[in-house]
């Protein structure tokens, strides 16, 4: 039975009249924050909740945090929102029938059972409450005279401690507790509260639950306290902590407001509303949106040492984005995108390109300048625009070579830059495609930062929402550096991201176009790598990437930074994802083998997905059902 008389949206009526409204709090996320500004959203939170008078329900079920209000009550740090279904929130089903056993219940398929804390253990740490299994408190501010009377007599009551032969030292802590206790609750820098907590143990199986039950048990006593197990009154107790009910505080404990701060758990693993789904430490999901509304670009950093997860990470961005009808081009220097790219099944790049496809002066000057080994100066990149502008009016200029002629007369010499590189041009357009993935190591030297800008363009004409890949090839372009800062800039309104990829960011920002790209691009992947303090890592920032280390064949770890976020976050591939992204030389060797034996006579896609049902044959059976 559940003991209530009407619910409607959040508002809840009991039998008994009482009438309450259920919120979800959706507290900020505290990881990435330095201590000063941990400490002032405890202290925010410790002010909100001496400034309440009523009483309140606070729930944290399945890792988020629920308050049922039977007065008002406001949040300094995070924000409350409406809950509907409260009843189906805590039951965790729309309906289940309940049936009560001696000291556990049924509710539905689910056995659970309520321990209610007889003692609190002596200190609680800042977020430990967030490790905590399901529970509710319940808690009612103690109007100040009464909870001096409470102090004082309890002060009194271990007095006499100080004048034992031998000490008692866990009366005396007490009395000097309760001596500043009282210094405090008479200058409202604290409170007392009324609190009943529970906790509320769920599992599958009767031995699960009773597993679980000796855990927690074995975990609170080890902390010094006490937790007991509900029994005669468990039909009692489990009516009263439905949301709407009132609480009896029939298991009420004093707690200082101090103390009950750090028993909510008030952090909350976040990042982003929705996108590509990652893990915090603790487990939590947490989300990531590249084209989220309030980021200022939507270009990517990634850097860290080899071996760390930068190819696993941009290789789940870009098939993410695949799959959620993002346009893509992939820029390959190392394989590290191959199966992925057939996967997805994009086109490769032809070996043989058009540069004058696109007739852009400002792109056709960039793409000359990134073939010449002399840096011109302003005056003569100037009169190289100028040329260019006027061989592409309408006239002679009807291919590259008839544009190298042109150009010839302006700037003798010119074309010897490009006689190398004229086998690999055509007079052919090639398609714009939705995914295009373009061997690196297909190309010589001294054609890579052309082709670079080449597709730079290609990109660029590209229709709606797009990303492009670039692997560690940043060191061909610095003569182009105005012109990548440019188009990092731009990137955003033409709803582009650029994902760049590095190994170490200290030595990427001694170039003038490494820094240019650190400044332009809002989302930064920071793996294992040896960094130090900078105006782009400050401490905290610092302390956080050095605790980072990826585990090979289980997560990939790295810092997440913008301007909002500093938070360590991990990507658990699954075996899928692990086969299509790893760029490990065994893992590569046995997957070419396997190509070679048996998968070649299959689609790439067919044949890497029984390859990896081979692999892991559990998540095969997962897969087939």
């Amino acid at each position: 039975m559940i003991p209530l008389f009407h619910v409607e949206e959040n508002k809840l009526t009991s039998l008994n009249g009482e009438v309450s409204t259920f919120f979800e709090i959706l507290g900020p996320d505290l990881e990435g924050l330095d201590e000063s500004a941990v400490d002032r959203v405890f202290t925010d939170l410790e002010n909100d909740l001496i400034n309440t008078v009523d009483v309140f329900k606070l729930y944290w079920l399945g890792g988020k945090l629920y308050l049922n209000c039977f007065g008002d009550l406001s949040l300094s740090q995070g924000s409350i929102i409406p809950k509907n279904e409260p009843v189906a929130t805590f039951l965790k089903q729309e309906q289940a029938r309940v049936q009560f056993y001696d000291n556990y219940l049924t509710l539905g398929n689910d056995y659970l059972r309520i321990l209610s804390v007889e003692d609190f253990p002596d200190t609680i740490r800042r977020f430990e409450a967030n490790s905590y299994s399901d529970f509710v408190v319940c808690f009612k501010k103690i109007p100040k005279i009464a909870a001096k009377s409470k102090i004082n007599f309890k002060r009194k009551l271990h007095f006499s401690a100080l004048f034992k032969g031998m000490r008692d030292l866990d009366s005396e802590n007490a009395y000097y507790q309760s001596e500043d206790l009282l210094n405090e609750v008479t200058t409202d820098n604290k409170a007392l509260f009324l609190v009943e907590c529970f906790f509320l143990v769920r599992a599958k199986t009767k031995e699960a639950l009773d597993k679980e039950t000796d855990r927690l048990l074995a975990d609170f006593k080890g902390k010094n306290g006490s937790l007991f197990k509900e029994e005669r009154a468990l039909s009692y107790f489990y009516q009263c902590l439905v949301p709407g009910v009132a609480p009896s505080f029939k298991r009420k404990l004093d707690l200082p407001s101090d103390y009950l701060t750090y028993l909510i758990p008030l952090h909350r693993d976040f990042v982003f509303e929705g996108g590509i789904e990652l893990s915090s430490r603790s487990g939590k999901p947490v989300y990531l949106d590249l084209f989220h509304k309030e980021a200022l670009n939507f270009n990517c950093l990634i850097t860290g040492q080899s071996g760390q997860g930068k190819s696993m990470m941009a290789n789940k961005i870009l098939k993410y984005e695949l799959e959620h009808g993002t346009k893509a081009l992939c820029l390959d220097l190392g394989n590290s995108f191959r199966k992925n790219a057939l996967y997805g099944e994009g086109l490769v790049f032809s070996e043989r390109f058009n540069p004058l496809q696109f007739k852009n002066p400002r792109y056709l000057k960039e793409f000359v300048l990134s073939a010449i080994d002399d840096r011109l100066g302003k005056k003569e990149e100037g009169r190289l625009f100028e040329a260019i502008t006027k061989i592409l009016e309408p006239g002679p200029c009807t291919n590259f070579a008839s544009f190298m002629r042109e150009l010839e007369k302006e700037f003798s010499g010119i074309s010897y830059y490009f006689a190398e590189l004229n086998p690999y041009f055509t007079d052919e357009v090639v398609p714009l495609n939705d995914f295009t993935y373009c061997d690196f190591g297909l190309y010589p030297d001294a054609m890579k930062a052309p082709l670079i800008i080449y597709l730079i363009e290609y990109f660029k004409h590209l229709i709606g929402r797009k990303i492009f890949v670039f692997d560690e090839c940043w060191h061909l372009l610095s003569k182009n550096a105005d012109y990548i800062a440019e188009c990092f800039r731009t990137f955003r309104k033409e709803n582009a991201s650029a994902i760049a990829i590095s190994q170490n960011m200290d030595d990427f920002s001694e170039t003038q176009l490494g820094r240019v790209i650190i400044q332009n691009t809002y989302f930064k992947f920071f793996f294992k790598q040896a960094l130090s303090e900078s105006e782009f890592l400050d401490a905290t920032g610092k302390s956080l990437l050095d605790s980072v280390l990826s585990k090979k064949g289980a997560y990939s770890e790295f810092l997440f930074l913008t301007e909002s976020h500093k938070k360590p976050l991990r990507f658990y591939p699954s075996p899928l994802e692990y086969e299509l992204f790893t760029s490990d030389k065994s893992d590569t060797n046995f997957f070419d083998i396997y190509m070679k034996e048996k998968g070649h006579f299959l689609p790439f896609k067919d044949a890497i997905t029984n390859y990896t049902k081979i692999k892991n044959p559990q998540w095969g059976q997962n897969e087939n059902a």
